[in-house]
């Protein structure tokens, strides 16, 4: 019983100190704040602003003026327990403070506890649902079951503390699994990490981006935040590894990052995706040749941003991911848009801007071509092609526009032509060009069609006189054959030489080109002569 008593005795002293340690350390604290903002403006004005220094001096006297009546307010209200004990105790001769300690120490943690609910509900209700009231209440349950549960400040130090300790470091290792990392080993990106999902907890964190996988998809805000507040908090930007991020913060470009996990600060936000592998795009534009015919163009266009390294030197220079980049080519694309955009207007992106280059360069080329050299190049030398000269004249317009901008042009060209149709519509003027350009090619065609039927014709007469040869000999060879076995033989023998060699020639004719009739006739006739010599005998 003894050692229980002095437990109980060391265990309130201990209270007792702790309730006057938390009293006046609360106090000091209070009115000590505005010295320290005051003093750490001073620093930061002289070390960085030395010519702005007075000024901002002044500023921060004023500022200091308005956060020391806050102090004093919240001064009062820290010491309104015994204030009011002092009241309500006036004309004793004295004050009972050892009495009451305990009590305003659980009056002081229930004031905080619901200046923590105000807070957690001021800045977290807008972005966080109801994970602000389950985080405030937790942690409020959590500190009064220490407080009146384990006697005071024991509970609070061996419960609620280690209570709260192992609860944050749950969210540190869930921050490893759950958010994504560029580089899972390094501690100061472990800890951002943590402090996204621990402001995700209390619904005051930033926005956390996820940009899609394809050239042309938008930025995808997975989890809303406002990036306005001045919160230790760092946002999040997910990128893959052929991805480079331009962040802006309002309307001043800030920096370049990527690939990978990007953390934003206040006011940041992602502004463009480069997407660093080989680009494809294709549109269709209308064009007047130089004849006055209208007609649409598809245009199609490969382009990347150049790398200006090759891997090896990428990696030395500690870049990240498998595609190389220069953040100076970046910069240079970057600048042929801009950040900000009228009311009304959309923002030009960089792949965008590339295709507008390429089809005023096809628009520039086709306009001074007729409506046949788009067939037929004017040097028609052997194995040319109009498309591959055209192609090869708006890569040359373009290209170097391209390179002054930080972007290499693999190729441009014209693919497909598309005149109007019949419910498209068309000017006088163009119509006739166009009946006039048809006319023309049709009487192309004609004649080439009907030198090819001259042709037809000829192999024909040919192919007729090379039969009638074949026969000949055919026969000719029979009958010298016959003459040198027996001068003597009857002439059915030549005749059977020339059926034999007239068969001969149909069975290697196609069947498809022989009518039935005349095959079945010609198979009938060895016996139909045989019969008839029969009958002469």
């Amino acid at each position: 019983m003894a050692i229980l008593e002095m437990i109980n005795e060391v265990l309130k002293a201990a209270n007792n100190l702790l309730d006057f340690v938390f009293f006046w350390g609360g106090l000091l604290l209070v009115l000590g704040y505005p010295v320290y903002f005051f003093a750490n403006g001073i620093y930061i004005s002289r070390a960085k602003l030395k010519d702005l220094a007075g000024a901002i001096i002044g500023d921060l006297m004023s500022q200091m003026f308005i956060l020391f009546i806050l102090a004093c307010v919240a001064a009062v209200i820290w010491c309104s327990p015994e204030l009011l004990l002092l009241y309500f105790s006036r004309g004793k001769e004295i004050f009972p403070w050892a009495e009451w300690i305990g009590v305003f120490t659980f009056v002081r943690w229930g004031g905080l506890s619901l200046l923590l609910f105000a807070a957690a509900y001021t800045f977290g209700h807008e972005n966080g649902e109801k994970r602000w009231m389950y985080s405030a209440g937790g942690h409020i349950t959590v500190l009064f079951t220490g407080l009146i549960f384990f006697n005071r400040w024991g509970g609070l130090l061996f419960f609620s503390i280690p209570v709260l300790v192992a609860y944050y470091c749950s969210l540190y290792n869930m921050a490893i699994i759950l958010l994504p990392a560029s580089n899972p080993e390094d501690s100061t990106e472990r800890r951002k990490r943590f402090v996204i999902l621990a402001a995700y907890a209390w619904g005051i964190q930033f926005p956390m981006i996820v940009v899609g996988g394809h050239a042309w998809a938008k930025l995808e805000t997975r989890i809303p935040g406002d990036a306005s507040q001045d919160y230790p908090v760092p946002g999040l930007v997910w990128t893959r590894s052929h991805q480079v991020v331009a962040i802006t913060g309002g309307t001043k470009f800030k920096q370049l990052d990527g690939p990978g996990v990007i953390f934003t600060g206040k006011g940041e936000r992602p502004f463009q995706v480069f997407d660093l592998r080989l680009q494809a795009r294709t549109n269709e534009i209308e064009v007047v040749s130089k004849d006055g015919i209208s007609f649409k163009a598809r245009v199609a266009t490969a382009f990347r941003l150049d790398p200006a390294w090759d891997g090896e030197t990428y990696k030395k220079m500690g870049g990240r991911g498998s595609f190389p980049f220069s953040y100076r080519r970046i910069r240079a694309t970057l600048g042929v848009t801009s950040t900000k955009a009228a009311t009304g207007d959309h923002l030009i992106y960089w792949d965008q801007w590339v295709l507008n280059v390429v089809e005023d360069a096809a628009r520039k080329v086709l306009s001074q071509k007729n409506l046949d050299e788009l067939w037929r190049p004017v040097k028609d030398e052997k194995f040319a092609n109009a498309l591959d000269k055209i192609a090869d004249e708006i890569k040359a317009n373009a290209s170097l526009t391209m390179q002054s901008a930080g972007i290499l042009l693999a190729s441009a060209r014209v693919v497909n032509f598309r005149f109007p149709g019949e419910q498209d519509q068309v000017d006088d003027i163009s119509k006739q060009q166009i009946t006039t350009w048809s006319s023309e090619w049709e009487g192309k065609s004609s004649n080439i069609l009907a030198e090819a039927q001259a042709e037809s014709e000829y192999a024909q007469q040919e192919a007729r006189a090379y039969a009638q040869s074949v026969m000949l000999n055919a026969i000719a060879d029979g009958l010298q054959q016959t003459q040198e076995i027996d001068p003597n033989l009857p002439r059915y023998v030549i005749a059977m030489r020339f059926l034999n060699a007239l068969q001969d020639f149909v069975h290697q004719q196609p069947t498809d080109r022989i009518p039935e009739e005349l095959q079945s006739h010609l198979r009938d006739l060895p016996e139909q002569f045989f019969r008839n010599q029969g009958k002469e005998k």
